[in-house]
């Protein structure tokens, strides 16, 4: 009786391990699909072009300073590489002309912190909107190769990877964890240091930081400086602003990271009060920038996300009109709930920032308040950062909620604007501060720099909306005018909607 009953048992307990092996597989290969692992891809090879020798003539460029447009340029390009920027008319002989007459021509932009995902689709989105550099910040080990193939002539914009998200955790949890998604999980320094190492020996740009306990933080900033590569990311989760004044992380995600920790100094904003709290983050300011430009840092925007959100939270169902929801992936944008209790997705009933309560009831007042606040207070930081000139990159966070690929790093370059940059200041968050930070050979119209250009039909110093006045874009010297850059939105569109599961003809705006 004892040995049947232990034999019931055995294969009981083997039953329910392989059920639970079977789910956990089932459950990470459902979470690849959200992120775009099952969407159709479009043929990107329908698009590729060669280097051409070119000559864009009687344009305006911009000046190497960003301050002005020079009337009347030629601007030669053979090999990928600008050869001559000149007020000479002469056209070289084979060189193919493009007539540049009451045009605009500036660097191809950079979106400084983006989520490619499982969505290789998104990188026609990128060059279509005007987009030559992007910078995935924690990316997929795939997207090594995909960094490889663009640099080989697939067609995409130039890609700067930043490592998996590194965060501190147990070992029972880490692994879990670690397995159902790309982050990395270390249970101590040591562990940490390992990750940094090979994360450099396996090429990324960069070290993303994320949930990591403070002596982990500091010895992953110490490491990667000392082997020559930056990191970038979060900030752990107890850590104080005094810590900016001996960091040596070199890059903030995004501004929200400093917000954060404010809010934590603070306290409860429905307790002690929006005015008081808005009067903490301008005292506090101050010091926080002398940190920062004492240290050198580079801070990510991402103002455009953080706009959303209140959005989202008070009528999902308008603002998914107010966007270009049909270039977005399908799976993101649908979304599902594998875990009760937990969204991810754009639609209603998917978003997680969609309220939950009725605007009658205490709980919806309290995060209405929370997320109004939260938003002034980038903007107050914001306004006294371009105050001191902190250096500022413009990152969209693409990927997130109801941030289309592509589209959004204009909208994030408006907020940029309306938050009281210049539009010269803001051009430059996409142009010249990232190429100084990642000592690019592009981000300028000069001899000898990549041949990533922007031609426009407006100008962009007048009105920075005009970023979105594309007439052509030249990705190292390949030339791609409106016909073709319509087609790769096409080509999105309709692999987008050939993966669709769910109609979303209702928040077409059309």
């Amino acid at each position: 009786m004892l040995k049947t009953l232990s034999k019931w048992f055995l294969r009981i307990l083997v039953g329910l391990i392989v059920l639970t092996v079977a789910v956990l597989f089932w459950y990470k290969g459902a979470i690849k699909g959200i992120y775009g692992a099952n969407t159709e891809v479009a043929d990107h090879t329908a698009f590729a072009r060669p280097t051409e020798f070119v000559a864009v003539t009687n344009v305006h460029v911009l000046a190497p300073d960003g301050q002005t447009m020079l009337p009347n340029r030629t601007v030669v390009i053979d090999e990928g590489k600008i050869i001559s920027v000149s007020d000479a008319a002469e056209v070289p002989t084979n060189a193919k002309e493009i007539d540049g007459q009451g045009k605009y021509l500036i660097p191809g932009l950079v979106d400084s912190h983006m989520h490619l995902h499982r969505s290789p689709n998104d990188l026609l989105l990128y060059v279509a909107n005007g987009i030559t550099h992007i910078r995935d910040l924690g990316g997929y080990a795939e997207n090594l190769e995909l960094r490889e193939e663009i640099e080989q002539g697939r067609v995409g914009p130039r890609m700067f990877v930043a490592s998996p998200p590194i965060n501190t955790k147990g070992f029972i949890e880490g692994t879990i964890f670690e397995f159902l998604t790309f982050h990395k999980t270390a249970r101590d320094v040591e562990q940490a240091n390992e990750m940094v190492k090979e994360f450099v020996d396996q090429g990324y740009d960069a070290i993303k930081t994320y949930h990591l306990d403070m002596p982990s933080y500091r010895s992953v900033n110490k490491l990667a400086a000392e082997l020559g590569v930056s990191t970038v990311g979060h900030f752990p989760l107890s850590m104080e602003l005094s810590e900016l004044k001996i960091t040596q992380q070199r890059e903030v995600a995004h501004l929200e990271e400093i917000i954060s920790v404010l809010i934590r100094e603070f306290g409860s904003i429905n307790k002690n009060g929006s005015d008081n709290f808005f009067k903490h983050v301008e005292a506090r300011s101050d010091e926080i920038i002398d940190d920062l430009l004492a240290k050198d840092m580079t801070v990510n925007s991402v103002l455009l996300y953080m706009e959303n959100i209140h959005d989202q939270f008070s009528d999902i169902e308008s603002k998914l009109k107010t966007i270009p929801l049909e270039y977005a992936n399908p799976a993101l944008v649908e979304g599902t709930k594998l875990i009760p209790g937990y969204r991810i997705g754009w639609l209603p009933g998917f978003n997680q920032f969609e309220a939950v309560s009725d605007p009658s009831d205490a709980e919806y007042k309290e995060y209405d308040i929370y997320w109004r606040a939260r938003e002034k207070a980038h903007h107050i930081l914001l306004k006294a950062m371009i105050k001191r000139n902190v250096k500022i990159v413009a990152g969209s966070d693409s990927g997130g909620f109801l941030v289309v690929p592509g589209f959004a790093l204009h909208k994030e370059l408006q907020s940029l604007n309306q938050g009281g940059m210049s539009t010269a200041q803001t051009l430059a968050t996409a142009t010249k501060n990232p190429a100084v930070l990642m000592n690019s050979d592009a981000g300028s119209v000069e001899a000898g720099r990549r041949a990533d250009l922007l031609l426009l039909n407006k100008n962009p110093l007048t009105d920075i909306k005009n970023t979105q006045a594309i007439d052509t874009v030249i990705l190292k010297g390949r030339v791609f005018d409106r016909q073709a850059l319509d087609a790769m939105l096409k080509a999105v569109k309709d692999a987008n909607q050939r993966s669709r599961k769910v109609n979303i003809d209702d928040y077409l705006n059309g």
